[in-house]
């Protein structure tokens, strides 16, 4: 008797976003308060300014997934998005409500809808099911900058579990 079970794409990419932002948001509540809008060593981005960045970018593919027509934001536009979302909390509630948004959008989606074709704004052809793919990678990309951010704060730990 087989105990293998049918591999569900939604019920998979919703995990996976969950599981992703769950991770992020332990990790981001671990690098000090003060250091949250600051470019580690000058050059690289703040913690804040790349979290904004995944939350507007899992609204925006929530949107796509909902049949929304929807255009690449201005770099003015983006960068006041960003400079608005300056707290841990902020952080934490766009993130965490950008992730609601996307995993209510994507139940609302049958099979066929799910693996609809779409070109996004920026020209590349994909799907719903990509999108939202991309959408936890996205997080996962910047949570481990979360993580080398950590360290070179002197925090070397795991907090996943915390």
């Amino acid at each position: 008797m087989s105990t293998a079970t049918a591999f569900d794409p939604k019920t998979e990419v919703i995990k996976s976003l969950t599981d992703t932002t769950k991770m992020y948001l332990s990790d981001l509540a671990w690098i000090p308060e003060d250091k949250l809008g600051l470019a580690p060593m000058g050059k690289a981005r703040p913690p804040l300014e790349f979290t904004a960045e995944c939350a507007g970018f899992n609204k925006f593919v929530a949107a796509v997934a909902q049949g929304e027509e929807r255009e690449v934001p201005s770099e003015e536009a983006r960068q006041a998005y960003y400079a608005s979302v300056d707290t841990l909390e902020k952080a934490k509630q766009e993130l965490s409500s950008s992730v609601d948004a996307l995993v209510a959008a994507l139940e609302a989606l049958d099979h066929e809808a799910l693996f609809r074709a779409t070109t996004t704004p920026w020209g590349m052809e994909s799907t719903v099911y990509q999108l939202a793919t991309m959408c936890s990678r996205h997080m996962a990309y910047h949570d481990g900058q979360l993580n080398y951010i950590q360290a070179l704060y002197g925090d070397d730990g795991n907090h996943w579990s915390d």
